[in-house]
């Protein structure tokens, strides 16, 4: 038991020295933060108000940008996650270690989704400014920091299942990128035009942002964060099947 833990550390935290070790992580990480911070104080069309201008002690506004951002963060993040250890050919040394696949995956998963989560909490800052400027609502803000990071890790477990079928990380990332769009853009009446009234439910039902509407309003829906929990295990499950066909 010690043993496998070990692997599982080893793996998480190599897997978290890699994206500190990469430019990507620095470059992606860093425009995201600076342009959600820009659009949150300045507005963006009449999409997200500027902060100022919206007189609410809240960084509803912020959050409401993540998902956006994580269609062009995640799959910069995840793209390597498979991708990256085919195309060197390091897979096959991971499966030496004395770790099942679904440990494995487990700890790949949860450095990426630790990765882009300390992304989420570098807002903390941010709140705790909105915080003493005005009469914010603490539970509020709990929920959204709670729906943010269950989404990201939706996200994330997502690109993962996708990385696993390529060698190539520019693909990977393609194919995330449109994947992550699509769950984005299925609760929107640019998707939901095109289908009957029942399949438009059913799709956007597996929207992330739909999911998030909850979050957003400061509430802690059972059934949301089901969802969320679901999805990530879903997604590991198909990892792992995918790594074991290969065997």
């Amino acid at each position: 038991m010690n043993l496998r833990l070990d692997g599982i550390k080893y793996i998480f935290l190599r897997e978290i020295r890699n994206y500190f070790n990469t430019p990507i992580g620095y470059v992606f990480g860093v425009s995201c933060l600076f342009f959600n911070f820009l659009f949150f104080f300045l507005g963006i069309f009449d999409i997200v108000p500027a902060f100022f201008e919206a007189k609410e002690a809240s960084i509803r506004s912020y959050m409401n940008l993540l998902p956006v951002t994580f269609i062009l963060m995640v799959p910069a993040i995840s793209m390597r996650i498979w991708a990256e250890e085919r195309k060197a050919g390091t897979i096959e040394v991971l499966r030496t270690l004395p770790l099942s696949d679904l440990a494995l995956v487990t700890a790949k998963f949860l450095a990426a989704w630790a990765f882009v989560s300390g992304l989420i909490f570098a807002s903390l800052p941010l709140a705790a400014a909105v915080f003493f400027l005005g009469n914010m609502d603490v539970g509020t803000t709990v929920a959204l920091y709670i729906g943010s990071v269950l989404m990201a890790g939706a996200y994330v477990s997502l690109g993962m299942v996708i990385s696993v079928i390529t060698k190539e990380q520019i693909v990977a990332f393609i194919l995330i990128f449109f994947a992550s769009l699509f769950i984005f853009l299925s609760n929107y009446y640019i998707i939901s035009q095109h289908l009957s009234p029942g399949m438009a439910r059913v799709v956007g039902f597996f929207s992330h942002s739909y999911h998030f509407t909850s979050f957003s309003r400061g509430l802690l829906d059972t059934g949301d964060i089901f969802y969320y929990i679901s999805f990530i295990a879903l997604m590991i499950t198909i990892n792992v099947w995918v790594l074991r066909r290969e065997r």
